[in-house]
C-alpha cells in the first residue's frame, strides 16, 4: 500500500560548485553555477515526459541562461546556471 509522500516529486542535491567566468558573447565576467542533483522516480519519470520546466519550478529557477542535462544514469541531472552579475576583479 502507498503512503502518501511515496509519489512527491523530489530532486537531492548531490554537489555543487562555482566559478568566475567570461561570457563569449559579450565578453563580460559572469559566475557559472554547476548543481548535480539525483531525481527520484516521479522526477524522473516527468522529466522524460514533461522536459526540464518541472524540475526548474521545483528548483525554484527559470530557463534563463540555464542548462540542463541527464546523464546515462537516468536519475543524475546537472544543472548548469549562468549569472551575469560578477564583480569587477574578474576582469
Amino acid at each position: 500500500m502507498a503512503k502518501p509522500n511515496d509519489f512527491k516529486y523530489d530532486a537531492t542535491l548531490l554537489c555543487r560548485g562555482s566559478f568566475p567566468a567570461v561570457t563569449e558573447a559579450d565578453d563580460r565576467p559572469c559566475i557559472v553555477e554547476a548543481s548535480v542533483y539525483r531525481l527520484n522516480a516521479v522526477a524522473v519519470t516527468s522529466f522524460m515526459l514533461d522536459g526540464f520546466e518541472p524540475l526548474l519550478n521545483f528548483l525554484g529557477m527559470d530557463g534563463t541562461d540555464t542548462y540542463i542535462t541527464r546523464h546515462e544514469v537516468d536519475d543524475l541531472v546537472t544543472v548548469v546556471h549562468i549569472r551575469k552579475e560578477a564583480d569587477t576583479w574578474q576582469r
